[in-house]
């Protein structure tokens, strides 16, 4: 591939080339052959600057370094500065070992414009006229397709305004539409005694933040058993005509308690109660507890008023659900089996 450049060389010998006519730069004769440099909006005349001790090119404008890069074989690529990695251009030197004597000399060499301005055909501006860059959050210029992770039904409201080092900006905001709140859905539930009530609730020590129990103070399922068969025990009578003294009994004392389980996560917890709640009538350690929980279905309500008819040019008929009866709401039945019928 010896002599691919030896035109342009003869053409060139005489000349700064690629440098412009009437610069003088402390470098060798024939090291550098062409050069082909795009700079993105250069301001004023581009020039190699300098090369530094380890070797790097850099090219400036009248704004400072645009472009830097390292040789590599014959070539030096030079990429911009602006934190984009733009390709920027290409500076051919005469042969590879030309131009690894030249920038591998270990020492830091710096040119002004006068001395070392690229010829006006080595150099071919790019103009961008608008957004060249995006950065989110001051992560940086973004480079590439840049998306917004939006739904279709947000709407994008674009503004703009002026940094602090005078360019331009563009923002970007999306504004997406909440949903309204649903009303009717639990947020939370309170459990609360309040009162002369033997009733007693709580949370297990390490259980589960969702589920409530519920207890009877003082009274246990052997209590409840021995008032429920009294039938069948003596009972002892006094038969002297003095003056007996029954025993007074104690009153249930005041009590309030309230525990409370939220429904929909938190940011204490963001698990929330896994939107389930649970109270519950467990045996606890020395304790039976006497009390039992059930869940019955509602009644059927049978459909007594008038039923309506939907009437569409000359034909009638029944409206949804018109011949449907309705049924009542479930309950929770809270008894103690055995005591009174049971029922509390």
């Amino acid at each position: 591939m010896e002599g691919i450049f030896k035109e342009l060389e003869n053409e060139n010998a005489l000349r700064s080339y690629p440098f412009a006519a009437g610069c003088s730069p402390d470098i060798p004769a024939g090291v550098f052959v062409d050069a082909m440099l795009y700079p993105v909006n250069p301001r004023g005349i581009l020039y190699l600057s300098g090369i530094s001790e380890s070797g790097v090119f850099s090219v400036s404008d009248d704004s400072g370094v645009v472009m830097k890069g390292s040789a590599s074989g014959s070539s030096v690529e030079m990429f911009d500065v602006s934190g984009l990695s733009r390709h920027v251009g290409t500076i051919v030197a005469s042969s590879e070992e030309a131009l690894a004597e030249f920038s591998g000399r270990g020492v830091a060499q710096e040119f002004g414009r006068e001395e070392a301005a690229f010829a006006s055909g080595c150099v071919c501006p790019v103009v961008v006229d608008g957004v060249s860059s995006v950065s989110v959050g001051g992560t940086g210029p973004i480079t590439g397709t840049v998306d917004f992770s939006n739904k279709a039904s947000d709407p994008i409201r674009v503004s703009s305004g002026l940094a602090d080092d005078g360019r331009r900006t563009l923002r970007f905001d999306i504004l997406p539409r909440p949903s309204p709140p649903d009303m009717r859905s639990i947020k939370r539930i309170i459990c609360v005694v309040d009162g002369q009530t033997p009733f007693r609730i709580g949370k297990t020590e390490g259980g589960p933040y969702n589920i409530v129990v519920l207890t009877l103070a003082g009274i246990d399922r052997e209590a409840v058993c021995a008032a429920a068969h009294r039938e069948n025990e003596f009972e002892m009578a006094d038969t002297c005509e003095c003056r007996r003294t029954v025993p007074q009994e104690e009153p249930i004392p005041e009590t309030y308690q309230l525990e409370e389980v939220t429904i929909p996560p938190t940011d204490l917890r963001p698990f929330g109660a896994s939107n389930a709640f649970f109270l519950v009538v467990p045996n606890l350690a020395g304790y039976v507890n006497p009390l039992s929980i059930t869940l019955e279905d509602g009644a059927v309500v049978p459909k007594t008023d008038d039923i309506k008819v939907v009437v569409e040019g000359n034909s009638a008929s029944l409206a949804d659900g018109e011949m449907l009866d309705s049924v009542s709401s479930k309950c929770v039945v809270i008894q103690v089996p055995g005591l009174s019928g049971g029922e509390i």
